[in-house]
């Protein structure tokens, strides 16, 4: 198997699970994709229905996006162009350039897909109460991702390293989606405090960027060599690292605490 349909293949899995369908047709005005043929067989006495354009364009950017999303996990952003996406999708070498018109309207639409996914990941457990449970929660579902390549967590951080090169094109899209997600940990941490769960001398947006720059951290480091399964293994150890962190001392914690220092005097 050549890469260019390991690569199809792999766009073809996300487009399965985009659209819950076995066989993903292609666009009808583009014809089949390279070397493939549309299925026509239809069961006797019905009539093919034919799909709308929304339909054909929505199935188109769901394997553009698929393509772009393992092109940047195995390549990062600045070493792939807009005509490999197509290719590598399927189609021809111009369609990307054709469906997003730049490289940077297509990053933006791929980070908010890459959020999209680790937001339906949430939604996919059981919820947890507002507060420093559900920061808790956002750890678990991090570090539990079902991606066995982690290909998400790979392409974003390599789009957070090329943000820091000079005049970087990455640095303001992924802020943009850093500040929903920055903001939605800080509301949880306050409503923690205001629980009496959370310490009352945390600073929340320092608290929130210590969260996710501590997750983002350990994949690096365990992605870097290698170790993905440890990362899972991990998981609730790292949850009870980031608990203690900010939890708020009980009554009963203030107390033993006392007492060993006056036993120490």
């Amino acid at each position: 198997m050549t890469k260019g349909q390991a690569v199809q293949g792999a766009v073809r899995a996300r487009s399965r699970e985009a659209f819950g369908k076995e066989n993903v047709e292609l666009p009808e005005e583009l014809g089949s994709a390279k070397g493939e043929t549309a299925p026509t067989s239809k069961a006797p006495g019905s009539a093919p229905r034919r799909r709308s354009q929304e339909e054909r364009r929505s199935e188109a950017e769901a394997r553009l996006l698929a393509a772009a999303l393992d092109l940047l996990s195995r390549k990062g952003w600045v070493g792939m162009t807009l005509a490999e996406v197509g290719e590598a999708a399927g189609y021809s070498r111009g369609l990307a350039t054709h469906h997003f018109g730049n490289k940077g309207e297509l990053l933006r639409t791929l980070t908010s897909d890459m959020y999209r996914s680790f937001a339906k990941e949430m939604q996919s457990v059981q919820p947890s109460p507002a507060g420093l449970q559900a920061v808790l929660g956002y750890a678990r579902v991090y570090l539990g991702r079902s991606d066995a390549q982690w290909t998400n967590t790979r392409a974003l951080l390599l789009l957070l390293a090329e943000s820091l090169l000079e005049n970087s094109d990455t640095a303001h899209v992924v802020a943009e989606c850093n500040r929903e997600m920055f903001e939605w940990i800080e509301k949880n941490l306050r409503i923690g405090i205001a629980q009496g769960e959370v310490r009352r001398d945390v600073d929340v947006a320092l608290g929130a960027e210590f969260v996710v720059g501590a997750l983002r951290g350990l994949a690096q480091q365990r992605l870097s060599q290698g170790r993905v399964a440890n990362i899972r293994r991990n998981k609730e150890q790292v949850v009870k690292m980031i608990e203690q962190m900010f939890a708020a001392h009980t009554d009963r914690a203030s107390t033993e605490e006392a007492t060993n220092e006056r036993s120490n005097a």
